[in-house]
Order: C-alpha cells, then sequence, then structure tokens
C-alpha cells in the first residue's frame, strides 16, 4: 500500500477584481503577462500556475511562492503593478492553504465529504468550484495532471487530517488503519 499522492505545497494567492468597466483593461494587461482569465466555473492551468473564476467578475491567481530568502516582488506586488488602475487587488496567500493530490481515484474518495459531482463527466479538467469538504469551504480545480484544493488556513489543520484519513479509507476500507 502506497502512501497518500496529498502534496502542500506553498503558494500565493491573489484575488482580483475589475473596477467597473475595466475587465477588458484587466485581461489585456494580465495576457500581457502570460495570464488568461477564465470564465466563471473554469480554470486556465499552465505547468505551474493557475487562474480561476468561482465567482463572478473575480478571479484568483495562484503561483508558487518563491524560496525562503528570495528578494524578488510578491504574487500581489507584481499583480498591482500589472493592473494598475484597472482592478483592485487583494492578497490571499496568509489566508488560504493548497493540498495538490495526484491520486488517480481523488474523485472517489473526495466524495466520501464533497457535495459536487466529481466524476470526469460532470467535473472535467479545468473546471473550478468552490464548495463544502468535510464541513470546510474549499475550492476545487481539476487540472489535467492533479486536482489542487485551496481552503482557509485557519481550518488547515482540520482539513489536512480529514484528507488524509479520507485517502487512507480508500485504501483499506477502514477509517482507523
Amino acid at each position: 500500500m502506497s502512501g497518500p499522492d496529498i502534496d502542500t505545497p506553498r503558494f500565493e494567492v491573489v484575488q482580483i477584481a475589475a473596477w467597473r468597466d475595466g475587465s477588458a483593461a484587466l485581461r489585456d494587461r494580465l495576457s500581457d503577462a502570460g495570464w488568461e482569465l477564465p470564465p466563471f466555473g473554469a480554470a486556465w492551468c499552465d505547468d505551474d500556475r493557475v487562474a480561476c473564476s468561482v465567482r463572478p467578475t473575480r478571479w484568483l491567481l495562484i503561483a508558487p511562492a518563491p524560496a525562503s530568502g528570495m528578494t524578488e516582488p510578491t504574487l500581489a506586488e507584481r499583480c498591482e503593478t500589472l493592473i494598475g488602475d484597472a482592478g483592485a487587488v487583494t492578497d490571499l496567500s496568509a489566508a488560504r492553504c493548497a493540498w495538490r493530490i495526484s491520486d488517480p481515484d481523488v474523485s472517489r474518495w473526495l466524495a466520501a465529504g464533497c457535495r459536487l459531482d466529481l466524476h470526469p463527466e460532470a467535473f472535467a479538467v479545468g473546471h473550478a468550484a468552490v464548495t463544502l469538504i468535510a464541513q470546510v469551504p474549499v475550492m476545487v480545480v481539476r487540472r489535467a495532471s492533479d486536482w489542487l484544493l485551496i481552503a482557509p488556513s485557519s481550518m488547515a489543520e482540520h482539513f489536512d487530517a480529514w484528507l488524509r484519513s479520507a485517502r487512507m479509507y480508500s485504501l483499506t476500507g477502514s477509517w482507523t488503519a
């Protein structure tokens, strides 16, 4: 039996929103910087970055956090420079934790606590949504090679324990294995 395929990478998470009549400028500025803003309910993913829309006219941009000791600008600082007067930037990095799951059976074992239908026909690659999983509000993004889950950092310990228990249950049929 292999261990859980659950990774807890360090990500920066930024919410952006266009000012009134600023959506086109916001999209253009981010597109020029290599980010695509998907429609509501969808996600754009490249190798290590994600942009998703789980609220109308708002997007979350997610990128790996720089290594400790690096002095490069944060994602929020880079976005503020890019977006300028077209919208607002809110850094949510300290308020969110991320999990990346590469287990091919993840949709089956997440179903134990999730209110979404995660079957590939219902929740395909590129879909994004917010739902309750184990009574925690979680953003779920289905990527081509893995799943990205983002939850409030205040509930991270509980959610991480639930994820690992659900994964173990899927392997052994027992919550206490």
